[in-house]
């Protein structure tokens, strides 16, 4: 009996010991749970807030940027509870290229590569165990990554002011040093495919057109209807660029490649606009905009109905073509409306393009950090990449 009891006792023992280690796996391996999400969205948000800067501050490569990314990714990772004491919490980034290759560790005094698109980030956590020290589990590490890159923004879901505005227009701009436009809409010729760029000195209504969302043409979607191919109707009212200009277009906009004459650019939106005088849209983007801002389409060239017929013959919309012009949209600006002045066909508006503006949108990373086309002031955008 005495044996029995014995043994008994040495299988109660070893129930104890595996009921606790299989109690510890459990709490234990909850919070490693928990700490490796953690770990994981502070590696999202230190990826983010380093490429973020890259985007906003990136005319100014060099030892002084990298500084500010470093900042950033340590900030973000404090308030999401890694700090980079090489105990508990360690952090480790890289600069990397628009092919997520990396191009060499960042926040080691060597500034920010040229070509960098974004940032790629890990961040560990040590803790102690508590329950699994039973089985000879005396800490657990749990890890995270992350890679954000920036770009200009290539598609946007909506909000945009039905204004087209010239990139040739923003290359002199920019050339100036001075971000200040005036919108006309007095008479002028229209900037065209076959003439000279747009004229560099006002008033000219080619400086702008009045972009019509309901009807834009974009052979990646040809065919499947709205609002990807979006050609709903060939009605282009003044309550219908009213309401645009107060609500903002209604639907996604996709920018093409950028071209020289020729050739002829496939991709990207066409938008149908018209330059003539809208007097009383103009007074509402006044009204409603004022010190606010606000996103512009880019357009390069403006195309007629005869050219998309014969370059995209075969391909044209179910609704038809408009006997009108087509603007093709490269890109967007963020810019802010300063003032207005006069009325009707000599009403002007006048506002300041943004150079340090990140966005939301799709994004093409580009050549980034010395490419140049990190500084202009185009509208770029921030996303996690992997």
């Amino acid at each position: 009996m005495k044996n029995e009891r014995g043994q008994a006792m040495v299988l109660v023992v070893f129930a104890i010991i595996a009921l606790a280690a299989v109690i510890g796996l459990a709490l234990d391996g909850g919070r490693l749970y928990q700490t490796r999400r953690e770990v994981q969205n502070a590696a999202d948000a230190m990826a983010m807030a380093g490429t973020r800067v890259l985007a906003s501050e990136g005319c100014t490569a060099g030892a002084n940027l990298e500084n500010r990314v470093c900042a950033a990714i340590v900030d973000f990772g404090a308030q999401n509870g890694v700090t980079h004491d090489l105990t508990a919490g360690r952090i480790e980034a890289w600069y990397v290229n628009k092919d997520a290759a990396r191009l060499r560790n960042a926040c080691v005094g060597l500034g920010v590569p040229n070509g960098t698109t974004g940032v790629e980030v890990t961040a560990q956590l040590t803790q102690t165990t508590t329950f699994m020290r039973i089985v000879g589990q005396d800490d657990m590490a749990p890890a995270g990554n992350a890679m954000a890159m920036f770009g200009p923004v290539v598609q946007m879901g909506g909000g945009i002011l039905p204004i087209g505005f010239p990139v040739q227009r923003v290359d002199d701009i920019i050339g100036s040093g001075n971000m200040e436009f005036t919108l006309f809409e007095g008479s002028g010729g229209i900037c065209r495919r076959d003439g000279v760029d747009c004229p560099s000195d006002p008033p000219s209504n080619s400086q702008r057109g009045w972009l019509n969302f309901n009807y834009m043409y974009n052979t990646d979607y040809l065919g499947q209807g709205a609002p990807l191919e979006r050609t709903i109707s060939k009605n282009f009212s003044n309550a219908d660029l009213k309401e645009w200009a107060e609500f903002g277009c209604p639907h996604p906009i996709f920018a093409g490649t950028r071209g020289a004459l020729p050739p002829y650019y496939s991709d990207g939106d066409y938008i149908v606009g018209d330059p003539g005088t809208r007097d009383v849209t103009r007074r509402t983007i006044c009204t409603t905009y004022m010190n606010q801002t606000v996103y512009l389409p880019v357009f390069d060239y403006i195309y007629e109905r005869g050219d998309m017929q014969s370059t995209f013959g075969g391909q044209e919309p179910s609704i038809g073509w408009v006997n009108s012009f087509y603007y093709h949209i490269v890109g967007f600006l963020a810019a802010t409306i300063d003032s207005c002045s006069g009325g009707g066909s000599n009403g002007t508006i006048d506002g300041t393009f943004l150079y340090a503006v990140v966005g939301e949108g799709q994004i093409d990373p580009g050549d980034g950090i010395g490419s140049g086309t990190s500084c202009l002031p185009t509208l770029k955008g921030v996303t996690l990449w992997e």
